[in-house]
């Protein structure tokens, strides 16, 4: 196996990639606290055949917040949580390459692509008291189906870029590992950017 770098521009066989959900970065402040959101994002990439490819990725929300309340004559120091992350598989279909037997003179290393994917989403509950559970609900599980459009292109050299909308299906939470009544299921829709730095393994 080699590296992308040093190969034309047949998609390597598996792409891992690193970096950021670019949509989910936020920052907020006032006189006595400031909060920030660094949305990680770790992905993988199996292509089956030039026009498809099977993928996962796992994806973090990590905040830092810190208070300037005095307490005790001290500020709190900065504390870094996890209040959501989420972990989805799916299959893309690459319209604009060659199909297997095809000349791959035009062919791109990324582009546009129709994907569907399942995922589950982990949000912390803060302060939130399901009665139905008869205790305090700290977490929140959502299975969610969603179908999306989207383009991966490079930017430059190990730089790339992952722009994507969709809709989907959410099922009801699941709060602490268990259902409450009622249950709904919603329409949900996405929209995401990623930033990544990508290392390509071709096949022989």
């Amino acid at each position: 196996m080699v590296s992308d770098s040093v190969r034309g521009p047949v998609p390597p066989a598996v792409l891992l990639k690193v970096g950021l959900r670019a949509t989910h970065i936020s920052y907020s402040a006032n006189s006595q606290a400031w909060s920030l959101v660094v949305p990680l994002s770790l992905g993988a990439e199996y292509r089956l055949a030039p026009r498809f490819g099977f993928y996962g990725q796992v994806e973090a929300d990590l905040q830092t917040s810190r208070s300037t309340i005095a307490r005790r004559r001290r500020p709190t120091q900065a504390a870094v949580a996890v209040p959501s992350a989420a972990l989805g598989v799916g299959l893309r279909y690459y319209y604009n390459q060659p199909r297997r037997g095809e000349s791959l003179r035009n062919a791109r290393l990324y582009g546009g692509y129709l994907a569907v994917e399942g995922n589950i989403e982990r949000n912390a509950v803060t302060g939130r008291y399901v009665s139905q559970l008869r205790r305090q609900a700290t977490t929140g599980l959502t299975p969610g189906l969603y179908v999306y459009w989207g383009t991966q292109h490079r930017l430059r050299g190990a730089l790339l870029y992952d722009a994507s909308a969709g809709l989907g299906f959410q099922a009801p939470t699941y709060y602490n590992f268990e259902s409450i009544a009622p249950a709904h299921y919603n329409i949900a829709a996405q929209v995401n950017l990623r930033l990544y730095w990508s290392h390509g393994f071709y096949s022989h």
